[in-house]
């Protein structure tokens, strides 16, 4: 083989080379807005999924806390880590105290955590006090019995968290059980802010 064949092969295996690994890292972005949120997927948020692409909030609404219906707009300008839960899910029972100590710590004007639960209608006055007492009153109520929400948001399982910015996108999302008042969890949402 002559050194032209091999410098042609050597040329052709570069070029599939690099169009792998353009293909790679197109199609797998791990960073939003210049934070690597994919980082922040290791310890207790190991299952943490970061959105490929911005995806919009569907406009779907379920109730507020006075049961008039809302949606997930009325908190663009603020960081939200949208809950979906339910009484009889053990995980989301047991998470609840650290998504409550998250909203005391990182609460403010810029996050909030709302907690939606798919409770049947007939059980939202339970759900609620039970939310109270989970969280000590530190997570407002918020009730989609007919999945309303659920649905379009696409969640396997409960409990679900998705993570969106200040415009309403999806930056990433966990399904399961997790420590939302982790050092891990918490430096999530303050990357989030800081966006």
């Amino acid at each position: 083989m002559g050194k032209t064949k091999r410098a042609q092969w050597a040329l052709l295996g570069a070029l599939l080379i690099g169009i792998i690994l353009y293909g790679v890292y197109r199609g797998v972005p791990i960073s939003q807005g210049g934070k690597d949120f994919a980082s922040f997927a290791a310890g207790p948020l190991k299952g943490l999924e970061i959105a490929k692409e911005p995806i919009p909030q569907p406009p779907n609404s379920f109730a507020g806390p006075d049961g008039a219906p809302t949606q997930l707009s009325a908190f663009h300008g603020k960081v939200v880590l949208v809950n979906l839960w339910a009484t009889w899910c053990a995980p989301c029972v047991t998470e609840m105290p650290t998504l409550a100590a998250l909203q005391q710590g990182l609460g403010d004007k810029d996050f909030k955590v709302v907690a939606i639960s798919v409770d049947k209608a007939n059980e939202a006055e339970a759900a609620k006090k039970e939310l109270a007492d989970l969280s000590k009153g530190s997570l407002t109520f918020y009730h989609d019995p007919k999945m309303a929400i659920v649905y379009p948001l696409k969640a396997r399982g409960f409990p679900t968290s998705i993570l969106y910015d200040r415009q309403g996108k999806e930056l990433a999302r966990l399904a399961g059980e997790a420590d939302w008042n982790s050092p891990e969890a918490r430096a999530l949402i303050q990357a989030a802010m800081e966006q």
